[in-house]
């Protein structure tokens, strides 16, 4: 006989009567209607695989790391990390210079032993399936190992790529 209470009050609750100090109120009465309940506002995902596109907006504003700032501060130039360069499959770029499409990928795991991510047979295929997408959308790739990242010559190679 314990759970009826728990089962009626579910009960009433999901009839709209609102809760307010232990007690339940109907839903139109004045105790109700002072409890201010606003409805939770779904954004609308905006897939565009640009640099409108909601995900990348987001991944943008999330993301900060060294290497966005370093080449920021040598050449000027806004790197959108994380970036969804296609609508039709989740396929993100490590970091993308959409306004040139350029894309950068870090090759992270190469030398590890077994099968792990990229480094197995699926994530191989995976991943030249994404570069060969990218490549017919007429993006250029750079591939760089984690230690090349934050060097000079990967600087000096994006500014061949640019000019």
């Amino acid at each position: 006989m314990k759970g009826w209470g728990t089962a009626l009050i579910k009960d009433i609750k999901s009839r709209g009567y609102v809760e307010v100090n232990g007690v339940l109120y109907p839903p139109n009465s004045i105790q109700a209607l002072s409890i201010a309940t606003k409805p939770k506002k779904r954004t609308k995902v905006l897939k565009t695989g640009g640099i409108d596109d909601t995900r990348n907006i987001k991944n943008k504003e999330k993301y900060n790391d060294p290497f966005i700032q370093f080449v920021k501060q040598e050449l000027g130039i806004e790197l959108w990390p994380e970036f969804y360069f296609c609508t039709d499959r989740l396929f993100r770029i490590d970091y993308a210079i959409p306004e040139f499409k350029i894309a950068i990928e870090q090759e992270g795991g190469i030398f590890m032993k077994g099968n792990s991510g990229h480094s197995s047979g699926t994530g191989i295929a995976r991943d030249m399936e994404k570069n060969n997408l990218l490549v017919s959308m007429g993006w250029r790739l750079i591939r760089r190992q984690p230690s090349e990242m934050l060097t000079i010559e990967t600087i000096s190679l994006l500014k061949q790529i640019l000019s």
